[in-house]
């Protein structure tokens, strides 16, 4: 690289480094989120020589093992992980420069690591003992390898690791084989690469099938059909205060389907039913629910995807700033409905410049913001795609600087 664009570079690590290392020192270590234990149980057992168990008698099929084996390799230390995700975002915010100035420009690239140096839930979840930075991270190297078109057995090998991480990833490979068929990649090297992606979870839901008879990557997926889909649809139909509505029928459903469970499995407790074997009730329980009703289940997943999309996690910044928690809340939501119109104005400038890079950001953003648009949506599902989407604004920034400087 030449001098300016290690200046470059050098700027937005800076950025960076002082908005997330700034905001870990003011957070007073506030290191959790009700879903940290559930990481954290696992990499402890791993370390006694337990294996991957919730408990000691208890096998873990709800989480994958991705994310606890980076904890265990830290021996679940807090603070050296949390510091490792903030390193994460910085070397995101620099890679996501170095990718939007070789392909877009270098304005463009300074922009797009700027504002993913800025962003709240981005700095806010690297700060939490949860998936989303290291999934980011992860995720960004894959979508880097995959824009090339080259390099398909380590796309493949990240692809199927991404799902280890967080299972909301399970159809991602079929996204980036669309991409390849797109880029007119040769079909043995697409059939290569889905093979290669499916090693990791196949191998994961035979080891789940063999412990507990259900073969499936994660029983999350279950339980979020029922207490998500199917009470998030239930939900709308009430046309009530969603909130309060979807509490009340996720309590309703999940005790209707763990009557079931206590029926059939002849238990007296339901806690003694392996996770696996009660997410299979739930799924059937959750299916004739989101069948019988396809509009409502259409208003959740538009409800789901504007949360996705707009929630701007403000309070995070409110908890550490001096500034009014009315005007910190304002200017979230201004600058988080603003990147949603740059963003969707940079793709389709890239179309006409740099197509592939268009479909890919818009495939990558698309598939991960509508597959977790649900009754459990928040702003923490878009985090994942920030580095793609942001580079999307940025483009959209530089057309309008453009724009503006012609006129």
């Amino acid at each position: 690289m030449r001098r300016r664009e290690w200046s470059d570079l050098a700027l937005v690590a800076c950025v960076a480094a002082f908005t997330n290392l700034i905001y870990c020192a003011l957070s007073n270590s506030d290191f959790f989120f009700p879903d940290s234990i559930t990481y954290i149980a696992p990499a402890q057992n791993i370390l006694r020589g337990i294996g991957f168990f919730a408990e000691p008698d208890a096998v873990e099929t709800m989480r994958t093992p991705g994310y606890p084996l980076l904890l265990a390799a830290l021996d679940t230390k807090t603070l050296p992980v949390i510091v490792l995700q903030h390193l994460l975002n910085i070397a995101l915010c620099a890679g996501v420069y170095l990718v939007a100035r070789r392909r877009v420009s270098r304005v463009a690239g300074i922009i797009a690591g700027l504002m993913l140096a800025i962003d709240i839930p981005t700095i806010h979840l690297a700060n939490k003992i949860l998936t989303e930075t290291l999934f980011t991270a992860v995720l960004f190297a894959a979508f880097v390898l995959a824009l090339e078109g080259r390099h398909l057995l380590a796309a493949g090998a990240l692809t199927g690791a991404l799902v280890l991480i967080r299972p909301v990833a399970i159809a991602y490979f079929a996204v980036l084989a669309a991409y390849f068929l797109f880029r007119k990649v040769a079909w043995k090297e697409i059939a290569i690469f889905v093979a290669v992606s499916l090693v990791l979870p196949i191998a994961w839901a035979t080891r789940n099938a063999v412990e507990t008879g259900v073969f499936n990557v994660s029983s999350i997926a279950g339980a979020n059909l029922l207490e998500e889909r199917a009470a998030g649809i239930l939900a709308i139909v009430d046309r009530a205060d969603f909130k309060t509505a979807l509490a009340r029928h996720q309590g309703e459903l999940t005790s209707r389907a763990n009557a079931e469970i206590l029926k059939n499995e002849e238990v007296d407790n339901v806690g003694d039913v392996d996770h696996a074997v009660r997410a299979r009730y739930y799924a059937r329980f959750a299916w004739p629910i989101i069948r019988q009703h396809p509009i409502a289940l259409a208003a959740l997943t538009v409800r789901g995807l504007a949360v996705d999309l707009f929630d701007s996690d403000a309070d995070a910044i409110v908890l550490v700033s001096v500034l009014p928690p009315l005007l910190v809340r304002a200017i979230a939501m201004i600058w988080t409905a603003g990147l949603f119109v740059l963003a969707s104005l940079g793709v389709g400038v890239l179309w006409r410049r740099d197509r592939a890079l268009a479909m890919l950001v818009a495939m990558t953003v698309g598939y991960f913001i509508l597959i977790s648009a649900g009754g459990e949506s928040e702003y923490r599902f878009r985090v994942p795609i920030m580095p793609q989407y942001l580079i999307a604004a940025a483009a959209g920034v530089e057309a309008i600087t453009r724009a503006r400087s012609r006129s």
